[in-house]
């Protein structure tokens, strides 16, 4: 290239200038935003505590949770500590029955902490402090109504008694059928009779859980004093599945009620066996073999209609525990739900929580800033230049005005020169627009 030419330069378009700009913007806000002190995103420590959940068909009732947060300074709690016993409505024995819910958010050394406890006990029981694993000692025994069975839905009819008898003993029978139906279905009603209100309830002195996490780990129990599931029966308490006490982590269980079959089959039997011996007397010889044969038939008949009874009806979990992270944890001391096949007999689909916490999960507190504590001395105000030498040859250049290597500070040395770079930018700017 000739020393007289001259290099053919675009000049920047406007919008490329204001993008430059723009990206200088943008650095400068993120060197500002690592500058500032750190903030927490959320609760450094959280727990909640609910005593009682109960679904009937399915609307929903219980204590309100009882929930606490820390967020590094304060500690805030919604809910109650103290739910009260009008949530088990209709439960006569309910009255005086103890539930507890509580938790607790705090910070030690920096770091979150959290503990809960809730659950379900008799007239008298104590109450204890969170923290210290179980806070309820049982009770008097509490006694929850889950449901009554109904089996007016079990019948009989003429081919019921019928059925499977061969030419000879159908031929016998046909002229005491009009009497031998009704005595079937009178000693089926009153079997049924006999066995009185088919309640099903859950018995307890005392059910609860806690939990207790820090910002490194979690760990929560159940316990269940005295806890089974029963059936009245004739008046008596059959009791159809009992519950550990201390009951490993995800404990499932599942239960029918054969006991109510075997308890209506017996009663049954006798009331036929009394019932048939009259209307069928004019058998004759063949008075024993018909009357075996319907027995057999109407026990057969009412054993299929039962049958659902023998299948799983209800489903408990106990110790029932869920972990979402090393730190947070969530456990259930019982978790009961009537399955729908019981719905048949009359129960409404009902679901049973009893005393549930959460604890975590937790962080730890951000530091503040180090306040520095300004001089007593006034600084003297910058000198900011005028104009900056290019390092030409044989010019020297000037020395820091107190002799160290960096002169006064880099704050005001930058602070001159982004206030010189702005200068020279905006004067670029305004060349490029003409």
């Amino acid at each position: 290239m000739h020393p007289g030419d001259r290099a053919t330069r675009r000049p920047l378009a406007p919008h490329g200038v204001l993008a430059r700009l723009g990206v200088l913007a943008v650095v400068g806000g993120l060197v500002l935003l690592t500058a500032a002190p750190g903030t927490a995103a959320g609760p450094v420590a959280q727990a909640t505590a609910t005593a009682l959940t109960v679904s009937l068909a399915g609307t929903p009732a219980g204590s309100e949770t009882y929930a606490v947060t820390h967020d590094g300074t304060r500690e805030a709690a919604t809910g109650t500590r103290t739910p009260v016993v009008s949530l088990l409505g209709g439960q006569s024995s309910a009255s005086g029955s103890v539930l507890t819910q509580d938790a607790t958010a705090s910070v030690v050394d920096g770091a979150g902490r959290s503990a809960a406890c809730a659950g379900l006990a008799g007239r008298g029981a104590g109450v204890g402090s969170v923290g210290d694993g179980s806070c309820l000692t049982p009770g008097d025994a509490l006694r929850i109504d889950a449901g009554t069975l109904d089996l007016s839905g079990v019948t009989l009819v003429r081919s019921d008694l019928l059925q499977g008898l061969d030419t000879e003993l159908q031929d016998a029978l046909a002229p005491l059928l009009d009497a031998a139906l009704p005595a079937a279905q009178d000693g089926l009603a009153t079997a049924l009779t006999s066995l009185g209100d088919l309640g099903l309830t859950l018995d307890l002195d005392a059910v609860q859980s806690w939990c207790s996490a820090t910002t490194t780990s979690a760990e929560g129990g159940s316990r269940l004093a005295g806890a089974a599931l029963a059936v009245e029966v004739a008046r008596e308490r059959v009791e159809v599945l009992s519950l550990p006490a201390d009951p490993a982590p995800n404990t499932r269980l599942a239960t029918g009620l054969d006991e109510v079959v075997a308890t209506l089959t017996a009663a049954l039997t006798t009331q036929l066996e009394t019932g048939f011996d009259g209307v069928l007397a004019p058998a004759g010889v063949l008075l024993d073999e018909l009357e075996s044969a319907l027995q057999e038939n109407v026990l057969s008949v009412v054993a299929e209609q039962l049958a659902p009874l023998e299948e799983n009806l209800l489903d408990a979990v106990l110790n029932k525990q869920v972990r979402a992270g090393r730190d947070s944890i969530e456990v259930t001391a019982l978790d009961v739900e009537v399955l729908p096949a019981a719905r048949q007999f009359g129960f409404e689909p009902l679901a049973l929580e009893v005393g549930r916490s959460t604890c975590g999960p937790g962080g730890r507190v951000v530091a503040p800033p180090v306040e520095q504590t300004p001089s007593a001395e006034p600084r003297p105000e910058p000198t900011v230049p005028t104009s900056v030498p290019a390092g030409l040859d044989g010019v020297p250049a000037a020395a820091p005005a107190d002799g160290a290597a960096g002169g006064r500070g880099t704050g005001p040395a930058l602070l001159a020169l982004g206030v010189l770079a702005l200068a020279a930018g905006l004067a670029s700017y305004r060349h490029v627009l003409r």
